[in-house]
């Protein structure tokens, strides 16, 4: 930028040494052989010129500094060819970009019936592994009480509740020179439905169905409401561990809650 201001003022400095060297022979050429005086008239224009051009020159600069620092946009609104060609290639970045999404989207869809059949499998090795638990759990602790055909229908009692087939269960009856009572069938109950997941309403329904004899005081309202009650019991509540479905075996019958 500053050899361009250089070599513009040497152009003009030029051009007004040619001027004064043009005028100085012309006029002294009209003195001499017509005594005509040029100078009367010319006088006021030098003058002129002579302020005008480095006044002009000191504008030019101050205007120069001037919009330097403090730009201003002379388009009026006008866009350039410039600013449509960036224009189109952001809306081609964003043609490609949004090609890429959907392709990935599509990936991801794809796969859809492969997620879902893995979660499928996942949740049914999980309820695999729950009712292999309330198995052995519902053996060890109801062992002392109930005979080895009462086990399994309370078993299979278990897993109709597990599958909402209510209208299946069975009743049995425990041993009588040793019978279940009253809170620990309560107890029992919900620390089964606990792990599945079942309502207080459909655990109390189960545990009636399944003891009609040893629960014939007892109403379905009445088993909803005191489940889990703090009272001595020959089944203690087996609260389970955060995100675990295990039972905590190592508790003995006789501890209570």
């Amino acid at each position: 930028m500053t050899n361009r201001t250089q070599i513009r003022t040497q152009r003009v400095s030029f051009v007004l040494a040619l001027s004064v060297i043009t005028y100085a022979t012309i006029s002294t050429y009209l003195y001499t052989y017509h005594e005509i005086n040029t100078m009367k008239v010319m006088i006021p224009i030098i003058l002129g010129i002579g302020v005008t051009v480095p006044t002009c020159g000191l504008l030019q600069r101050f205007f120069h500094r001037w919009l330097t620092k403090n730009p201003i946009d002379f388009s009026f609104g006008w866009q350039s060819p410039l600013v449509f060609d960036s224009d189109f290639e952001i809306k081609d970045d964003c043609a490609n970009e949004a090609q890429t999404i959907e392709q990935s989207n599509k990936s991801v869809i794809d796969s859809y019936d492969t997620l879902l059949e893995n979660i499928k499998k996942k949740e049914a090795e999980r309820q695999v592994e729950v009712m292999n638990a309330i198995r052995e759990y519902v053996t060890i602790k109801t062992v002392p009480y109930l005979s080895k055909e009462a086990i399994a229908i309370l078993i299979s009692n278990i897993e109709y509740m597990a599958c909402g087939r209510y209208d299946l269960y069975k009743p049995i009856r425990s041993n009588i020179d040793n019978p279940l009572k009253s809170p620990g069938l309560r107890h029992l109950a919900w620390n089964i439905g606990e792990r599945l997941g079942i309502s207080l309403l459909q655990r109390a329904t189960f545990i009636k169905a399944s003891f009609p004899h040893e629960l014939t005081n007892a109403t379905i309202e009445y088993l909803k409401l005191n489940l889990r009650d703090n009272v001595s019991s020959q089944i203690p509540i087996d609260v389970p561990d955060k995100g675990d479905y295990r039972f905590h075996l190592e508790t003995d019958n006789s501890n209570s809650q």
